[in-house]
């Protein structure tokens, strides 16, 4: 799929998800603070319940402060493990209605902590558990008479999961008995026997992915996971993008069988990042199910939508189980598109992609190998390593889980920078550092990328790059090399600079207050920055950078000192002094030279050159008479943090 396709369909997705809410509310129950099956029926369902808590927790809307149930986690918990564990007609404590209310009340245990440790709810957690591993001790889960099911041997794993209660020799069990069973189906499917499901085999593959890593399948093993996607989604009806029905997974006494709901099976099976490489390739049949919902949808008052599972014709109108379960496949489809976004955009600028993964936590894993520099905030010298820690890395590093989620995260993340300082103090190293501390890609965006398809497209160009970083997610980019292109409008003699300058800001404004990524501009000229550009709202810190401290490069170069030793020169504040402006480069140079020399005057030489010669003692502009250790000593005032 093409971006714009990708595009398209993120906004058809974001347009369903602003409706969750709405919709589940209409089927809220204030005295129990739990769902009906439907709007006809108002009384809680427990499975309903156990199926719009896993939407609500699992798309972040449960803590939405507008929602009616925010704040009754507990109250409906402790009712649903103090009710009789039946429903749907079956036995009591079958693990069908076990499994369902002991993973709603470990998601609602999320919300409220005191869940887990109430001594009323504490030991009721720990028999449902017992129930459930015992009802998979064999490797698979069935509801008597009904054959084992892939379905409810999942349902009962993943809770298990949750609650890290499943042993190892449970978990080869089931992985060994549903490697089996996705052969089987396999086998049946190619067959075209009336016997094969096409949901038992999805579910096989979720609880193989699920059970056993990316990294632990043999190339056989991956060969037969792509085998059943393959053979899944050929199975889907082109006209709806729905599935075949699936064989019954029990009785209701009252209104006839269960079955399997595509859009639940999807969303499981969309929630397993090992096999998103896979399902990457199947987009298109994963859009048409997601489109098709706009033709199934009922109105559930002016801003909520409801849908059939279709299961029960007798049955009129939408089930909030079912609209649950679309809500919720919505959210994790997005999450895939945005990786499919991701890849979308370093292809497009022909960057090397690699999938973001879980940030660091310890702080002193951020940048050790950066020479740390000195900055002055509010006066006092301070370190620039720690600055752009606390006041940038440390906060997105906090939220990145809940961005990788698909939560929101708060307005005053920062997320955005300006890093401006002379030549070669590494700007770009930084960014690095950064990409690598968050775990996301970097994505180096240049001047050289706008005219890549010549001067004549430019101006689209320029458009459509920053339209695309405006929707992407957990990346970390940077702007560099763009000095002339964000001069000030009004002096700039540069037509195309003056462009992409203004096409830039509505861009910047978006891209800033979506807070999914990192976006950084690197610069050596902040004092000419347009103050469009520069002001509060479009960026939220900009830092200087300066020459890495002394102390930092006599670390690196831990055989300096010695050197001017042996040469019998004391490393006087004098020598300090024009040690302390040179670059990482400019510094590396002269610890080869000085390696090579013999005698102090030859040292001495080196130096005083290298301090002559250094960046800071350089003219910062060509034709006039400031040199950048000026220019840097003005340029503090721009420094600004949160």
């Amino acid at each position: 799929m093409e971006f714009d396709e990708l595009e398209d369909l993120r906004r058809f997705l974001a347009e369903q998800k602003a409706r969750q809410v709405p919709s589940l509310t209409t089927y809220h129950d204030d005295a129990t603070n739990g769902f009906a099956h439907q709007l006809a029926v108002r009384k809680l369902s427990k499975a309903s319940t156990a199926t719009c808590v896993l939407s609500l927790v699992g798309t972040g809307r449960w803590s939405q402060k507008d929602a009616p149930w925010s704040a009754g986690a507990f109250k409906l918990a402790k009712a649903l493990l103090q009710s009789e564990w039946e429903s749907a007609g079956l036995p009591p404590n079958n693990v069908f209605t076990v499994s369902f209310i002991l993973e709603a009340v470990s998601k609602l245990a999320s919300q409220d902590k005191t869940v887990e440790t109430d001594a009323t709810c504490g030991p009721l957690l720990k028999t449902a558990e017992d129930i459930i591993r015992a009802a998979v001790a064999d490797g698979h889960a069935e509801i008597a008479p009904y054959p084992p099911s892939a379905y409810v041997t999942q349902l009962a794993v993943r809770t298990l999961i949750l609650r890290k209660a499943l042993d190892e020799t449970t978990r080869n069990r089931v992985a060994h008995w549903a490697a089996g069973e996705i052969k089987h189906q396999i086998a049946l499917l190619v067959a075209k026997s009336k016997s094969a499901d096409v949901y038992q085999l999805a579910y096989a593959l979720i609880l193989v992915s699920s059970l056993r890593g990316d990294q632990e399948w043999t190339p056989d093993e991956s060969a037969i996971l792509d085998a059943g996607l393959n053979q899944f989604f050929a199975q889907q009806i082109k006209e709806d993008g729905s599935w075949p029905r699936s064989r019954p997974l029990f009785h209701y006494p009252e209104v006839g069988s269960a079955y399997c709901y595509e859009y639940e099976l999807l969303t499981q099976l969309v929630q397993q990042h090992q096999l998103w490489n896979k399902l990457l390739r199947y987009l298109p049949e994963l859009k048409k199910s997601a489109f098709a919902l706009k033709d199934t949808a009922f109105a559930l008052g002016p801003e909520g939508l409801g849908w059939s599972s279709g299961h029960h014709p007798q049955l009129k109108g939408p089930e909030s189980w079912s609209t649950a379960s679309v809500f919720h496949f919505v959210h994790v489809f997005e999450r895939l598109l945005d990786e499919a976004i991701r890849i979308s955009i370093f292809a497009h600028l022909d960057t090397p992609y690699k999938a973001p993964l879980e940030p660091k936590t310890d702080a002193s894993k951020f940048a050790p190998s950066f020479l740390d520099c000195p900055i002055t905030i509010n006066g006092n010298q301070e370190s620039f390593r720690k600055t752009v820690f606390d006041t940038f890395v440390r906060p997105m590093s906090n939220v990145a889980p809940r961005i990788e989620a698909g939560f929101d995260v708060a307005d005053d993340t920062p997320m955005s920078a300006i890093f401006f300082g002379p030549p070669g103090t590494s700007k770009t190293e930084i960014c690095k550092k950064i990409a690598d501390y968050l775990s996301w890609p970097l994505l180096v965006v240049d001047p050289s990328h706008f005219i890549a398809d010549g001067m004549d497209r430019v101006y689209a160009e320029a458009d459509r790059i920053f339209g695309m970083l405006a929707v992407a997610e957990r990346v970390v980019v940077l702007l560099d090399e763009f000095d002339e292109m964000v001069r000030e409008r009004e002096t700039s003699p540069d037509v195309l600079s003056r462009f992409l300058t203004t096409a830039m800001l509505p861009k910047l404004a978006t891209i800033n207050k979506n807070r999914r990524l990192l976006f950084i501009v690197a610069t050596n000229h902040i004092e000419d920055f347009d103050i469009a550009i520069s002001r509060q709202g479009r960026f939220d810190v900009i830092l200087q950078v300066n020459p890495p401290l002394l102390s930092e490069k006599l670390r690196v170069w831990d055989d300096f000192e010695p050197t001017l030793k042996r040469l019998e020169i004391e490393l006087d504040q004098s020598t300090r002094n024009k040690l302390e402006p040179l670059t990482y480069l400019e510094f590396k140079v002269l610890a080869s030279k000085l390696a090579a020399v013999t005698t102090a005057q030859q040292a001495l030489e080196l130096i005083e050159h290298a301090s002559t010669t250094a960046t800071l003692s350089a003219l910062a502009e060509p034709g006039d008479e400031t040199t950048w250790a000026a220019v840097c000593q003005e340029q503090q005032s721009k420094i600004r943090i949160p």
